[in-house]
């Protein structure tokens, strides 16, 4: 590609005024929303989401201070960590 193509070039989801991450996510939420049976099935445990929180004291991780949250988005299927 010249320097020229590349200068007037840029990714689509910029373009949008989207994050890579956003893009990222919405392509995914579609490829899911568009499988049949058996991979549906398979792939709606994907889209839920963990985070871990750890509470902090002194520099060190306080005692039983870390919580596991699952966040799920709608229509989604809430699942155990480490299920």
């Amino acid at each position: 590609m010249s320097s020229a193509a590349a200068a007037n070039s840029s990714a689509y989801w910029r373009l949008a005024g989207m994050s890579y991450l956003k893009y990222s996510n919405m392509c995914a939420e579609v490829v899911r929303g568009s499988l049949k049976e058996p991979f549906l099935t398979k792939a709606k445990p994907m889209s839920a989401v963990y985070y871990k929180q750890t509470k902090w004291s002194g520099g060190k991780p306080a005692e039983g201070g870390s919580v596991i949250t699952e966040v799920v988005p709608e229509g989604g299927i809430a699942m155990t960590p480490g299920a």
